[in-house]
């Protein structure tokens, strides 16, 4: 009897032990977790994949649209254009990084003119290369992407003016990728201001083959783009910002001009996109004046221009005016004094005011604002401006001027770069964010389409 008691107690206290159970919940949710962690790591690759394939077809498209228009026949061996058939992306000169499987070399790009349906159709399609999945049994992820421009609506180049708004500050030194929760680095990292030269480069020149001469054949110029970086005092002479500065008027011809304008950035100095801003802002002011100039000179129409921004950063604003943003949460007083007396102000701050001139409140960096402003009133005069958040990835960079002190990019500091993007951004879908240096310049490339699709009147 003592035995059948002592085994009933033993079941009765391994039925009220919820300590296996809370083992086994925690291993079976911790599996859980992970394969969502590992499932959305594969199909953001796969996104990616997508997105670069999709910028290729449409730009693709475009190229043959524009070719049948202005020739009336598909390329052929030894024209500037792709004849009907199938390429790997590899031979078009694009790039697919280690998640697609086998590199560009193994994305298919099939080119069909339709002479019946006056269209061009292009096809990309590939196979990226899972982690997690591959558990199951799933060796790759197709990706597809299709684009179709018609001949017919393709119309003339139509003049326009572009500004280049671009983040130099000291942290586009950093890798473009982030490190690895144990300190690696990526094994193929990219200086994040190598990645935005190259995307510049490829940006103009791609344009500039798509749509053509620059010029009319009276020799008026139809294109004009300037460059604006964030600090251009450490822009060498022959930079468009340095070349531009005394007339206060956009460089003529820049995409045609060659690297000389693009290779003196450098990655140092503080982030304030308010100056830079500002100048585009008259930059672009003055456009419709120019052009109508340039077309009287050559005895054309004059044609209002198009105008575009492309503003780019991979931080938020670290320097600029001190302004007092009311708050009655902080217990901290503020008011705005002469300096000892001289026409100079400075702020001062009390625990509890002295007198009824503080007022409470914190002091914040006006350039956000200032810059936003610049945004909305281009905007309101008619410029369509595309935002592109570089690196903003939460997580730790490698710097090389730090090689032992990896810096960090916070929640917070990407929620208030992203705020200012979103906000500057003509349209939600202009605002993009490019983790990588892959992904920027597929983010110039997509910017691009946008604007030749603008440029040569693509209705659809």
């Amino acid at each position: 009897m003592l035995n059948f008691n002592r085994g009933l107690s033993l079941l009765k206290r391994y039925r009220d032990d919820e300590g296996g159970n809370i083992a086994l919940t925690f291993a079976v949710s911790t599996v859980a977790i992970i394969g969502s962690m590992g499932a959305a790591m594969d199909f953001s690759t796969l996104s990616n994949a997508e997105a670069r394939s999709q910028s290729i077809a449409d730009q693709t498209a475009l190229s043959a649209a524009i070719f049948m228009k202005n020739y009336d026949r598909p390329p052929a061996e030894g024209d500037d254009g792709y004849a009907p058939g199938q390429y790997t992306a590899d031979e078009m000169g694009y790039e697919y990084k280690g998640w697609v499987d086998g590199g560009a070399q193994n994305v298919g790009v099939n080119v069909v003119y339709d002479d019946n349906a006056k269209e061009a159709r292009v096809t990309v399609t590939g196979k990226t290369v899972p982690t997690f999945m591959q558990i199951f049994g799933k060796q790759s992820l197709d990706f597809t992407a299709e684009s179709v421009v018609s001949y017919l609506q393709v119309d003339e180049t139509h003049p326009a003016s572009i500004v280049m708004v671009l983040d130099n500050s000291g942290s586009m030194r950093w890798d473009d990728q982030r490190i690895s929760p144990s300190g690696q680095r990526p094994s193929s990292p990219r200086a994040r201001i190598d990645v935005l030269k190259t995307s510049i480069r490829t940006f103009r020149s791609e344009l500039q083959s798509r749509i053509g001469n620059q010029t009319t054949s009276e020799g008026q110029v139809v294109l004009r783009t300037g460059i604006l970086p964030y600090n251009s005092e450490i822009v060498a002479l022959t930079s468009a910002q340095a070349a531009t500065e005394g007339s206060r008027k956009m460089k003529w011809g820049f995409l045609g001009i060659g690297d000389a304008f693009i290779n003196p950035m450098q990655a140092q100095g503080s982030t304030n996109s308010n100056p830079p801003m500002a100048k585009a802002r008259v930059w672009l002011g003055q456009e419709d004046e120019e052009h109508r100039k340039e077309a009287n000179r050559v005895s054309e129409e004059y044609r209002q221009p198009l105008k575009f921004v492309v503003f780019m950063t991979d931080g938020q604003n670290t320097s600029g005016d001190l302004e007092f943003v009311a708050n009655d949460t902080t217990n901290r007083f503020y008011a705005f004094k002469p300096l000892f007396g001289r026409p100079a102000q400075w702020w001062v701050s009390r625990n509890r005011p002295f007198d009824s001139d503080f007022l409470e409140g914190n002091l914040e960096l006006n350039s956000d604002r200032v810059t936003v402003e610049s945004c909305r009133a281009m905007q309101a005069e008619g410029t369509e401006i595309f935002t592109i958040g570089y690196g903003l990835e939460v997580g730790h960079y490698y710097d090389p001027l730090n090689p032992d002190e990896p810096q960090p990019v916070s929640e917070r500091t990407q929620a208030t770069a992203y705020a200012l993007l979103s906000s500057c951004a003509s349209k939600p879908e202009n605002f993009i964010e490019a983790g990588s240096g892959t992904e920027l310049e597929g983010a110039f490339d997509q910017i691009q389409n946008a604007i030749v699709k603008e440029l040569i009147r693509i209705k659809s």
